[in-house]
């Protein structure tokens, strides 16, 4: 195996595949590998296992002292229930997020600077993607939408369990912090930061997979599911070709940024205006978005293909070792828990 690293080895051709020789199971390079690579996934799997106990342990506490304060003092913590209410919920997701995937950065002893890349990028690169970003968007919602109607003739509707409207301006600017600040930072460098680094040196195209899925898992609903692991995969991409985490941090703020605007200004809409509304946008960012990509394309420099790397194991039996250690299904279990909890009976 070869150690971390951003790149593939020096001296590499553009296209480098790394010869496919036929080794028996008992070969130890084929076995050390294979316990790398367990090892890195029980290590996530453990990471996500605590998070969900941070979250959870952290939300009842948090709740408690609150509910404590409004005993005592006979008034709402901050003298406001909205701010309170988003209060908490920075607190835990800061929380879980920075003890979680802190610990997982000590389990893998792997350097910040490769699981954090921050090289500069090119202005131009990431306002080209912004069009591409919100065109994939659309093309996810309508997928989600797609995959919502498929899932109601079981009888169950998925549901998301979206962040309360703001009525305040201090709640306006919260809720921005908790929808557009926080996520775009500690979730790029949870996955397309220290997990997708820590698995590029079994080869890029696994590491981008494997960090799109649970990134989309992790959201813990089917609407908000499909979507993720799309965009995952068009974030981790970028984040390949620049080496750099700014790109998918300013992709992902604007687009939860858009989200929240549109929350906003279309809740009280009428039907036939919101109809017209997403009508307009979805023409304008698949238009703007086609025509970036184009521009993305022909601004790139040498190939567009990932680069794969020296391994012994095949793509499939990568994966089928990274989800079937211990950890990692303990951890798949509780994800498939919460998220069948984000489903409502068809009335």
């Amino acid at each position: 195996m070869t150690p971390y690293q951003n790149m593939p080895p020096a001296g590499s051709p553009p296209g480098y595949q790394p010869p496919v020789v036929p080794l028996p199971l008992q070969n130890p390079a084929y076995a050390q590998e294979k316990r790398c690579l367990r090892q890195s996934a029980n290590c996530f799997g453990v990471a996500a296992i605590l998070y969900f106990v941070i979250n959870i342990s952290a939300s009842l506490f948090l709740g408690f002292l609150i509910q404590l304060s409004y005993q005592f003092t006979g008034r709402q913590l901050f003298g406001n229930s909205e701010v309170a209410y988003y209060l908490l919920n920075i607190g835990v997701y800061v929380l879980s997020f920075s003890v979680a995937f802190g610990a997982y950065l000590l389990f893998l002893k792997m350097p910040w600077r490769v699981a954090v890349p921050l090289r500069p990028v090119r202005a131009g690169t990431v306002l080209l993607s912004i069009p591409a970003t919100f065109a994939l968007s659309v093309i996810g919602s309508i997928l989600t939408s797609l995959f919502s109607l498929l899932f109601s003739v079981t009888g169950y509707q998925p549901v998301t369990n979206d962040v309360v409207t703001p009525v305040t301006l201090t709640g306006l600017v919260l809720y921005f912090i908790l929808l557009a600040v926080l996520p775009p930072i500690f979730e790029e460098i949870a996955f397309r930061g220290i997990l997708m680094q820590s698995l590029r040196r079994f080869g890029d195209g696994f590491a981008l997979l494997v960090s799109a899925l649970l990134f989309g898992l992790f959201h813990l609903n089917m609407i908000q599911a499909p979507y993720a692991f799309l965009l995952g995969l068009w974030f981790g991409y970028l984040v390949l070709r620049t080496g750099s985490l700014w790109i998918s941090m300013v992709l992902h703020a604007c687009v939860n940024f858009s989200a929240g605007v549109m929350s906003i200004f279309m809740n009280g809409m009428g039907e036939e205006t919101l109809i017209l509304v997403n009508l307009v946008y979805i023409v304008f960012w698949i238009t703007t978005g086609v025509a970036s990509v184009l521009f993305l394309i022909l601004r790139a420099r040498g190939p567009l293909r990932l680069y794969p790397a020296q391994t012994w194991l095949r793509g499939g039996q990568k994966v089928g070792v990274y989800f079937s250690s211990v950890a990692m299904i303990f951890a798949l279990l509780v994800i498939l828990f919460f998220t069948v909890q984000n489903f409502v009976r068809v009335a």
